[in-house]
C-alpha cells in the first residue's frame, strides 16, 4: 500500500531521510518509530505530499507522491503532531463543516460524525465549544477529522500526545475498528507501550535510514526475533504445581537447555531451537508428571527492541 525508493530529503545541507526503502502492507497499523529528529515526521509530510523528496521516489496505491498528488491526497488522511482547530465552533458543528468539504451528503456526514465521537469517548462533549475542550479531548477531535472521509491510508503524527490512559484505550479500540475496515494506518509515537497494544507492523527509523521493519508479532515478527539469545536461543518461562526444585535438576539434563533459573514454581531456561523443539521437551516434561500450567517464550517488547536497535545504530 505504501512503497518508498530511496526516499531523501535535505533541508539545506541537513540530510534529515537517508535512501529510506520500505514497503508497509495494506490494512495493517504500522508503528512509525525513532528517536527525536530520526526523519519520521519528514517522512510522513513526504508521503502526504506536502513535502517534495530530494531524491528517490514514494507512490500510495500506486499513485506517486510527486507526479501524481491529487490522487494521493484522495486516498490519505492526515494529523500533523501541531495543528489548530476552530475554537469558536461547536465539536458537532466542526465535524460537520469537514464532512461538508469532503463532499460527504448530510445523512453520511451525521451518521460517521456521531459513530467516531461515540467511539473516541466525545459523544457527551459534542455541543461543547472547542475552545473549552483538554488537549487530549481536542486531539481525539484531530483523529475523527482525519477519518471522516473514509480514507484508504491514515497518517498519525503522535495522537497519543495529551491523551490519559483511558483515552488512550478508546484510541486504541478506534483505531483497532478502522483497521478492521480496512484502513493503512501509520502511527508515530514516542509512547512505545501503547504503540505495542495496537499496531501489527513495525517500521523503525534512526538518523533517517531505516533500522528495522516487519509484522510486530508472530514466528518470524521483530519481536520473535529480537527475544533470540546471543547463542541463537530462546528464553521460555515454566510454571508449574509443585516439584520445581526436581523440574530444575530434570533440565538439566536436557540438551539445548541453558541458563536455568528458578524461583518459587517458576523455573526459566534458553532452549536452542525451534517451536518444535519446545514441544518435543514439553511432551517429555508432561509425560516424566511435571503439573505444567504455563510454557511460554519470552517476547521481547517494543521498548527493548527499540533500546537494543538504537544501541546497535550507535555503534556502527
Amino acid at each position: 500500500m505504501i512503497a518508498c525508493e530511496n526516499l531523501t530529503c535535505f533541508y539545506g545541507s541537513f540530510l534529515a531521510v537517508d535512501r529510506l526503502t520500505l514497503e508497509i502492507p495494506r490494512g495493517c497499523v504500522c508503528a512509525l518509530v525513532g528517536p527525536n529528529g530520526a526523519g519520521k515526521t519528514t517522512t510522513m509530510r513526504m508521503l502526504c505530499t506536502l513535502l517534495p523528496p530530494s531524491r528517490g521516489k514514494a507512490a500510495i496505491g500506486g499513485f506517486d507522491v510527486v507526479r501524481e498528488p491529487t490522487q494521493v491526497r484522495r486516498l490519505i488522511g492526515y494529523l500533523p503532531e501541531e495543528f489548530r482547530l476552530y475554537d469558536d465552533m461547536t465539536v458537532e458543528r466542526y465535524l460537520e463543516f469537514f464532512g461538508r468539504i469532503y463532499g460527504l451528503d448530510s445523512a453520511m456526514r451525521h451518521e460517521r460524525a456521531m459513530d467516531f465521537l461515540e467511539r473516541l469517548g466525545l459523544s457527551g462533549r459534542r455541543k461543547d465549544r472547542i475552545g473549552a475542550l483538554s488537549r487530549g479531548m481536542k486531539q481525539r477531535l484531530g483523529v475523527a477529522k482525519s477519518f471522516l472521509h473514509d480514507p484508504e491510508v491514515v497518517f498519525l503524527d503522535e495522537p497519543a500526545s495529551g491523551l490519559d490512559p483511558v483515552a488512550r484505550a478508546e484510541l486504541r479500540d478506534f483505531l483497532k475498528h478502522q483497521q478492521w475496515l480496512g484502513k493503512t494506518v501509520v502511527v508515530s509515537s514516542h509512547v512505545l507501550k501503547e504503540l505495542a497494544d495496537f499496531c501489527d507492523f513495525l517500521a523503525m527509523i534512526n538518523h533517517g535510514r531505516l533500522s528495522e521493519i516487519g509484522p510486530l508479532t508472530g514466528e518470524n515478527g521483530v519481536l520473535a526475533r529480537h527475544s533470540e539469545t546471543a547463542t541463537g536461543g530462546r528464553l521460555y518461562t515454566l510454571k508449574v504445581l509443585r516439584d520445581a526444585p526436581k523440574l530444575e535438576l530434570v533440565l538439566q539434563k536436557e540438551a539445548g537447555v541453558s541458563n536455568i533459573r528458578r524461583r518459587d514454581q517458576i523455573v526459566s531456561f534458553e532452549l536452542l531451537g525451534d517451536e518444535e523443539a519446545a514441544g518435543r521437551l514439553l511432551g517429555r516434561l508432561t509425560s516424566a508428571g511435571f503439573p505444567i500450567v504455563r510454557f511460554v517464550p519470552e517476547e521481547a517488547d517494543l521498548e527493548s527492541v527499540y533500546r537494543k536497535v538504537s544501541r546497535a545504530e550507535e555503534r556502527r
